[in-house]
């Protein structure tokens, strides 16, 4: 199955709204603009086999294949890339002497055919006419030329002092060159231009829509967080447990490091079924959801949802776009991918990362409202960080952890290695945090006091104090 009914086939088979659908790349209207460039081409005689001779002559530049700045032998480029209406052309070369083309071994109606535009050419300069009424031959009815006039060519004999690179930059100041515009060209990046500027328009839409979601679950949950009720705090101890499946998960945008950075479609909806499997593990044992939980935890996982869906309409609408330029050069030999896609690619469709700017958003309005445990934990123990102690480098430890390091002469921060360690007193603990922490995590707050009482016990008294502690009832 060619790729135009796969893609047509995913549009339909994932029941995207009629408005994306609309929008998406008219992969088979593009396809019958490039038949229409060929046969302009081929009426300019310069269809796809002559092309490709002259592109063997023409200096390709180490970035990308891109066409060296120097070579001006043939030349595809666009005026008004950014402008609404733009017209490419085909810069060609040609001698002064009798309008060849240069270092081209062309069939001899394609160098008639250049040898009528240049004439043309020279005919419109001369007598200061419309360049538009004065084409000739096969090219009457395709708009205007413009005629680059040089100095006459002198005889350069090879000089074997003169570097090569050096004789091709003199001999490229006495050429002449040919500009021809292409009105199919025209249309087809017409076409595709405004399709990517209705998708820019789509993504922003649909994107603006998911933050207002994401804003307002956000209220929710800092209301939530503002009541001192006893409900509110298993609410929020639920809503915290969610978050950390979630952060695990790293549906998105990954941390580790080999596959560090944002997650393609595929992985993401990988991902986000892993936390979905766990989520509902979950709910059938130890986490009980209220009704009023429940329902804004289906708002979260909807968003997530939505999000999954509109990364895969831009994915198929990149390969989209990457097919049909791929089609196109092939079909026609103008190298447009390396000439003029860069004026493409610069639209936020294809340049944003939506994941990771809906993940930012995600991360600011809803994570960060109810702390995780794991962003404060002793770097040392990987229990909760009580009672705080920071040290001058900024770094963070238990008290406890801190004692025993000072008790081993330990004198090098365990992260930095700078030499803070023996320095640190009852003066450096973080009082600020201590409140945050007795407040968001009091659960955890209490059974590391338990468990620091049980290790100062130890110290004092021996190993026999942790078996004294059980009480045997009778």
């Amino acid at each position: 199955m060619k790729f135009g009914q796969d893609f047509q086939a995913a549009l339909a088979r994932d029941e995207y709204p009629q408005q994306w659908i609309d929008s998406a790349i008219s992969y088979k209207k593009l396809k019958k603009c490039i038949k229409r460039v060929q046969e302009e081409l081929q009426s300019l005689g310069l269809d796809k086999g002559i092309l490709d001779e002259l592109w063997q002559h023409v200096d390709i530049g180490p970035n990308n294949g891109e066409v060296s700045a120097a070579d001006t032998r043939l030349h595809y480029s666009m005026d008004g890339a950014s402008e609404v209406k733009f017209t490419p052309k085909l810069t060609i070369a040609i001698d002064p002497t009798d309008g060849s083309p240069v270092d081209a071994w062309l069939s001899s109606n394609t160098r008639r055919v250049l040898r009528e535009l240049a004439k043309s050419s020279h005919t419109t300069s001369d007598s200061s006419s419309s360049r538009s009424n004065s084409v000739v031959g096969r090219s009457e009815v395709r708009g205007s030329l413009s005629h680059d006039k040089a100095e006459p060519r002198a005889d350069l004999p090879a000089d074997p002092d003169c570097p090569s690179e050096i004789q091709q930059n003199e001999r490229a100041q006495h050429l002449e060159t040919i500009e021809v515009p292409l009105t199919s060209d025209s249309e087809f990046f017409q076409i595709l231009r405004r399709e990517l500027a209705d998708l820019d328009s789509l993504q922003q839409s649909e994107r603006e829509r998911m933050e207002k979601e994401i804003i307002k679950l956000g209220h929710e949950l800092r209301d939530l967080k503002s009541n001192k009720s006893k409900k509110s705090r298993q609410e929020i101890e639920v809503w915290r447990r969610i978050f950390e499946l979630y952060s695990d998960a790293e549906v998105f945008l990954s941390s580790h490091e080999a596959d560090a950075g944002s997650r393609d479609y595929t992985h993401a909806q990988q991902h986000f079924q892993h936390f979905s499997k766990a989520l509902q593990a979950q709910q059938n044992g130890v986490l009980k959801l209220s009704k009023p939980v429940a329902e804004s935890l289906g708002r979260f996982l909807n968003i997530n949802i939505k999000l999954l869906r509109l990364m895969k309409f831009q994915d198929i609408n990149r390969t989209a776009l990457a097919k049909i330029m791929k089609k196109f050069d092939k079909r026609t030999a103008l190298h447009a991918q390396s000439s003029i896609q860069s004026s493409l690619i610069t639209t936020p469709y294809l340049a944003q990362n939506l994941a990771r700017a809906t993940c930012f958003t995600i991360s600011e309005e809803i994570l960060t409202v109810i702390p995780q445990l794991n962003d404060y934990l002793c770097p040392i123990c990987f229990s909760i960080s009580w009672k705080p102690v920071r040290l001058r480098c900024n770094h963070i430890f238990c008290i406890r952890c801190m004692i025993v390091l000072q008790r081993q002469e330990k004198t090098h921060c365990p992260l930095c290695r700078e030499e803070v360690v023996m320095e640190a007193n009852a003066d450096d603990v973080d009082r600020e945090m201590m409140k945050f922490l007795k407040s968001n995590f009091r659960a955890d707050v209490k059974q590391k006091q338990k468990d620091n009482e049980l290790a100062a016990g130890i110290d004092r008294w021996g190993a026999q104090y942790e078996s004294s502690q059980k009480c045997i009832i009778m």
